[in-house]
């Protein structure tokens, strides 16, 4: 069973959020591939919802041979789109905070034809016609045009508050323990001796950079903010995405038996301010230490951690 059925099933048509991918294909002689959807009636990229077993690029690659036919390789990470100015109302009735990560793609081979029950038609226009189309849509194209090294993430308006109860709580009255997809968020942050910062889990004792999930009415960077302030008492601003992350290591079982899989942004981040202190409630400790002399982390952060090092001049997915 499909995730995004296994979820209505528990939830209904209540608002969650899920997480998507997008691709704007290109064939290499400017022109994107649009495809005009047959929910909303109106024109969009090729994309769909990230299933619990595959990583992003994965998703991008399925949803778009699904939808058109075609073979595609991701080739650069275009942005990340989480404004709740994006929150939509399928006509079903059900209602979404979408987290959606687009990629450029080129085409590397198959036969262009619809599928005939998500899009009706498909048709290649130059990158710098935009049909009508829905409003990430268009930021979605618009980031393409600029050629960006670093993915957007800032796209629509931010939201104005978290809401009241915490998603994972709210999801866990209908899903119990079992895995569901979190968007995450989560801050790499130097100081002026180019030590990083890390918070010590109270879970499980590991280390790991500050951050963690997207609630409802929020932005992934704003999460980002609001995770690294209540952990560690800094505040931060973001500069760059250093990279998306969804890979087998981000499927987790937490020691109280709740499992996750994350699909995770990471930020590098400058500090404006604050006091660094550990909250006690997530963190143990929260404390700067050099490259050379890292404590043991959790799993899933080692990949990003050697990204970060890398000091990559673009998104790495």
């Amino acid at each position: 069973m499909a995730y995004l059925e296994w979820l209505r099933e528990r939830v209904g048509t209540r608002k969650v959020l899920l997480v998507y991918t997008s691709a704007v294909v290109e064939d290499g002689h400017g022109r994107v591939l649009w495809q005009h959807r047959t929910d909303f009636d109106t024109w969009g990229l090729p994309g769909g919802v990230l299933e619990l077993e595959e990583s992003l690029p994965a998703c991008a690659v399925r949803e778009v041979h699904e939808e058109t036919g075609l073979r595609v390789t991701p080739t650069r990470v275009v942005g990340v789109y989480s404004s709740p100015d994006y929150d939509v109302t399928y006509p079903n009735g059900d209602q979404v905070q979408q987290i959606s990560f687009c990629f450029a793609c080129r085409v590397e081979g198959g036969r262009l034809q619809a599928d005939g029950r998500e899009g009706r038609t498909l048709q290649w226009l130059p990158a710098s016609q935009c049909p009508p189309t829905l409003p990430w849509y268009q930021a979605m194209l618009a980031d393409l045009n600029a050629n960006q090294p670093f993915a957007s993430f800032n796209r629509g308006a931010p939201g104005q508050n978290r809401a009241a109860v915490p998603y994972y709580q709210y999801l866990r009255q209908h899903i119990g323990q079992a895995p569901y997809i979190m968007a995450g968020a989560v801050a790499f942050i130097q100081n002026e001796a180019g030590h990083i910062l890390l918070q010590q889990r109270r879970d499980n004792g590991l280390w790991c950079f500050p951050g963690g999930g997207v609630e409802l009415g929020e932005r992934v960077e704003q999460a980002m903010i609001q995770e690294v302030w209540e952990e560690t008492g800094l505040q931060v601003q973001p500069s760059r995405v250093i990279g998306v992350y969804s890979d087998p290591v981000d499927r987790i079982t937490y020691p109280n038996g709740d499992q996750v899989k994350i699909a995770r942004t990471f930020f590098a981040c400058h500090i404006t301010g604050g006091r660094l202190q550990a909250d006690a409630v997530e963190s143990l400790d929260a404390r700067f230490f050099a490259p050379d002399g890292l404590p043991q982390m959790i799993v899933p952060h080692g990949r990003p951690l050697q990204d970060a090092l890398a000091n990559h001049p673009y998104t790495v997915f």
